[in-house]
């Protein structure tokens, strides 16, 4: 229905459309009552076209309801000015939806009548989730690699760059999923450092690399403390923490367990917080570590012999410094 809405675009009449046009811009400029009261006045045939719909579908708050302007703007006369727009929102919905086929046959219908649109590099995106949900994991690599590709050094490569990772992730190639998330860290914008380091630590858990995982946790937390995901992880972490009650075999191995208190990029930052801890009678040291080129001081307070004895001291310095900290094993 789409396919055949959007080919007929030639013959769309449009009636009024300064008034539609102003009333987005009532939208756009957030006088929502305003915009309603000029739509409540659209009582003529001619004012009641296809963009009038789209406005309204811009307004309704039900996801439903909006959709179904949005499909009566299709059938109706809607400016070409809207049209696109309309389009990629009905993807949208389709994806939110959860119906990817009808949601990939959508961003294919966009891309072909608007293939320098201004929505294109939310559409690739759409169209490789929606591949990659469909089974088609060649057709999703192919437009995460056109993403990636068309923007270099911007944000939409960068998302593209980490569904490449998380599609990695997925496949198992932990290597190559890796290797990107750790490029990432280093990019200027921090809508792809957060989820590069969430991942990082994340999948270094799925694969038991506990100290990786709390690395990179621990630089999530300093430079981001209320970055999206970083609850999860800990809650994650409490789980993986060691315990053993082998403690004739620890002393053996020689194997003592610290708890990990913190990973600084700033070396003062990382000497103050040490200094803060001493008061509670354990040893605590800095240890210098590069990771992707870049100095990090991670902090460890304590040395201990047996995993219960280093759990017993974090439980007293969370309880205190009202943190959440992970016991290793050094």
């Amino acid at each position: 229905m789409l396919r055949s809405v959007i080919l007929s675009l030639s013959l769309i009449i449009v009636f009024n459309l300064a008034a539609a046009a102003q009333i987005v811009n009532l939208i756009q400029q957030g006088h929502i009552d305003e915009a309603r009261r000029e739509i409540a006045e659209a009582s003529t045939a001619a004012r009641r076209d296809g963009t009038i719909l789209y406005c309204q579908a811009l307004l309704e708050t039900d996801g439903q309801k909006s959709f179904q302007f949005l499909e009566a703007a299709f059938k109706a006369e809607l400016s070409p000015e809207f049209l696109e727009n309309d389009i990629y929102l009905t993807a949208l919905y389709h994806m939110a939806n959860r119906d990817y086929s009808k949601a990939a046959t959508t961003c294919e219908a966009y891309l072909q009548h608007w293939e320098a649109g201004a929505h294109r590099s939310e559409i690739l995106r759409l169209l490789a989730f929606a591949s990659s949900e469909l089974g088609q994991s060649g057709r999703s690599q192919n437009y995460l690699n056109s993403l990636v590709k068309e923007n270099p050094q911007s944000t939409p490569g960068y998302v593209g760059k980490l569904d490449q990772a998380r599609n990695l992730y997925n496949a198992e190639k932990y290597g190559e999923a890796d290797k990107i998330c750790r490029k990432l860290r280093s990019a200027e914008f921090d809508d792809a450092v957060i989820p590069a380091l969430y991942l990082l630590s994340h999948y270094s858990l799925e694969r038991n690399k506990i100290d990786d995982a709390i690395l990179y946790y621990n630089i999530l937390k300093e430079a981001h403390p209320n970055a999206i995901g970083l609850d999860d992880l800990t809650g994650k972490l409490g789980g993986y923490e060691k315990m053993s009650n082998d403690q004739v075999a620890e002393r053996i191995t020689g194997t003592t367990y610290s708890v990990q208190v913190g990973v600084f990029s700033v070396g003062d930052n990382a000497r103050n917080f040490a200094g803060r801890l001493k008061k509670y009678g354990e040893p605590v040291e800095i240890n210098e570590k590069m990771i992707s080129g870049k100095k990090y001081y991670v902090v460890y307070a304590g040395r201990f012999l047996s995993s219960e004895k280093a759990m017993a001291f974090k439980t007293r310095l969370e309880s205190s410094e009202k943190e959440a900290f992970q016991v290793i094993a050094r």
